[in-house]
Formats: structure tokens, C-alpha cells, sequence
């Protein structure tokens, strides 16, 4: 290649017929060639980095769309758990509801509440009416994690709260059994029976002379169930010459009963008994008995009651009284 003044000539042989070729060019020309072939290798550089970095941002953007779709679905299907688990708690917060008006625990905890509110957002007596679970919403949040995570957390505390109520309720249910169980409600004869003699004043069989029967006399048939009207402990099982064999429960609380005129005991003293359990069988034992029948009586403080006063009535206990 020569160059002459402004020309740049360009001098090449052919390699089959060895003839010289000659191309003459302006510098102008050169130079104007020469920038526009730099350029486009500048842009097609400039082209590969663009189209490169547009590949990778479609990829993370096409990622991000996918991770959208699972986003929204385990939103979606967290929302439909939640809504499911609202419901059941609130299902359960009813029957516990129900369960403490029924108990008559209902206007303690209204009595209380107030009191209790700082200790009552950890849960306790009706605490969970203190979790908002509708407060939550996967709308107001900004990553599904953290929507997730609230959602799991609010639940999770309503479950806990509940779980504690629920317990609070066991307890107190397990007293009232206890007291309830002390309480004798219970007939204590089983099988067909009836009032022979009620308590209060009446006629003497013996003597004929105006006297106070401390307790009533259940007649029936001889070998009759006699059961513990309610738990207590075996203070006396013994023979006695008036009331035959006969049986003293003690209760507490101050509450005692007495069955008399027993056939035959079924316990001993210093024995815990419970409601409903066999403790001898209906006799004529005694020299105050006429016939078969059981003297049942009820002291309270030391003094007698009606024990007809502590029965349930009729079509609302097993073992009702037949008065006949």
C-alpha cells in the first residue's frame, strides 16, 4: 500500500496470473471507512451487552413472575385455612360460651374482666375475644413470607388463647363435679321404691304419740341396691339397736347421711365411696323397723334436713323417687 499526497493507494498481485491490481483511494475515504467499520463494532459490543443483560433480566423477571404465581397461591390457600380455622375456633368459642353460662361462670368473668384485662391478652377467661384474627390480611403485608408468617402467628395465638381458656374451664368444670359429687342428690335406692314415711312430725308407729322422724323411710322389696347418694368417707358401719345395720357417710362441707335398717353392709368404715356405689342392701334390721325399707336422713351442720330437698326430680334423674 502507497500513499501519495491526499491518495492512498492499495497494491496487491493476483497468486494465479501474478498481474498487479491498483486501488486508489482518498485519505478521506480511508479514514471515513475505517471509522465506520470501528462503529459498528462498537454497536454490535454495545448490542451483545444489551442483548445479553435483556436475556438475564427476562430470566429474573420470568423467575419472579413464577415465584408471583406461588405467592399467590400460598396466600390464597393460607387465607382458605385461616377462614376454615376462624370458624372452628369460633365454633368452640360458642359451646365453651354456652358451657360457662351453664356453669353460671358468666357474670364472674363479666365481674372480672376489666381487672384482668393486662393478664387476659395471654390468655385465660375468655381471652380469645382479645385476638383480632380478622385483623390480618395478606393485602396489608408486603411479602407472602411475612403474610404467612402473620397469619400463622395470629393464629396461633387465638389457638393458644383458646387452649388456655379451655383449661381454665377444665378446671373450674372438675370443682363443680367435686362439689356436685359431694352434694346427695342421688336416690339412694335403686329398683322400684316409694315414700313410706316422710320427714318432718308424724304419728309414731310404736307408741302412737305425736314425734319428729328425722328422715324418710323408703320402702321396696328386701335385698334392694342401696347406694351412696354421693362421694364421701365411710364413718360408721355398724350394728345399731334401733336403725339395725347401718351405714354414716360423710360428705364434707358439713354434710352427712345416714342409711338405716340394712340387710346387709357392703362397706367398711374409713372407706371412700363413691355417687352411686353400693353400700348394702334394703333390709328390716333394727328394732325400729315394721318392714322392708331403708330410714335415709341428711344432717347438715349437725342438724337433720329434708332429704328430699337434695333429690332431683322426677324424669330428670335415674333413680327419682316413686311416691306412691
Amino acid at each position: 500500500m502507497a500513499s501519495a499526497g491526499e491518495n492512498v493507494t492499495i497494491v496487491w498481485r493476483s497468486r494465479t496470473t501474478g498481474a498487479r491490481s491498483r486501488l486508489s483511494l482518498s485519505r478521506r475515504a480511508v479514514l471515513f471507512f475505517g471509522g465506520a467499520c470501528l462503529a459498528a463494532a462498537a454497536c454490535a459490543a454495545v448490542l451483545g451487552a444489551v442483548t445479553v443483560r435483556l436475556y438475564r433480566d427476562n430470566g429474573v423477571l420470568y423467575a419472579r413472575l413464577a415465584d408471583g404465581e406461588e405467592v399467590a397461591r400460598r396466600l390464597a390457600a393460607a387465607e382458605t385455612e385461616m377462614a376454615a380455622a376462624r370458624q372452628a375456633l369460633a365454633q368452640v368459642r360458642a359451646e365453651e360460651a354456652r358451657i360457662r353460662q351453664w356453669l353460671g361462670l358468666e357474670d364472674e368473668e363479666t365481674a372480672t374482666r376489666e381487672a384482668e384485662a393486662p393478664e387476659r391478652a395471654e390468655g385465660g377467661q375468655g381471652s380469645l375475644g382479645d385476638v383480632d384474627l380478622e385483623a390480618v390480611s395478606p393485602e396489608d403485608l408486603a411479602g407472602a413470607g411475612a403474610a404467612e408468617g402473620a397469619l400463622e402467628a395470629s393464629l396461633g395465638l387465638a389457638a393458644r388463647s383458646l387452649a388456655l381458656d379451655l383449661a381454665d374451664l377444665s378446671t373450674r368444670l372438675h370443682e363443680r363435679k367435686r362439689h356436685w359429687d359431694a352434694i346427695p342428690a342421688l336416690a339412694p335406692v335403686e329398683g322400684e321404691h316409694w315414700v313410706s314415711s316422710a320427714f318432718g312430725w308424724r304419728k309414731s308407729p310404736f307408741t302412737g304419740k305425736r314425734e319428729f322422724h328425722s328422715g324418710v323411710d323408703l320402702a321396696g322389696a328386701r335385698g334392694l341396691p342401696v347406694v351412696a347418694a354421693a362421694d364421701g368417707l365411710v364413718i360408721r358401719a355398724v350394728s345399731d339397736a334401733a336403725l339395725g345395720k347401718a351405714v354414716t357417710l360423710d360428705h364434707g362441707n358439713g354434710i352427712e347421711t345416714l342409711y338405716g335398717h340394712l340387710d346387709r353392709l357392703s362397706v367398711k368404715e374409713g372407706e371412700r365411696v363413691r355417687r352411686g356405689q353400693k353400700i348394702g342392701k334394703l333390709g328390716s334390721t333394727g328394732k325400729r323397723s315394721t318392714g322392708p325399707h331403708l330410714h335415709y336422713a341428711v344432717r347438715v351442720d349437725g342438724k337433720y334436713v329434708n332429704p328430699k330437698n337434695f333429690l332431683s326430680e322426677r324424669g330428670t334423674f335415674p333413680y327419682p323417687v316413686a311416691n306412691r
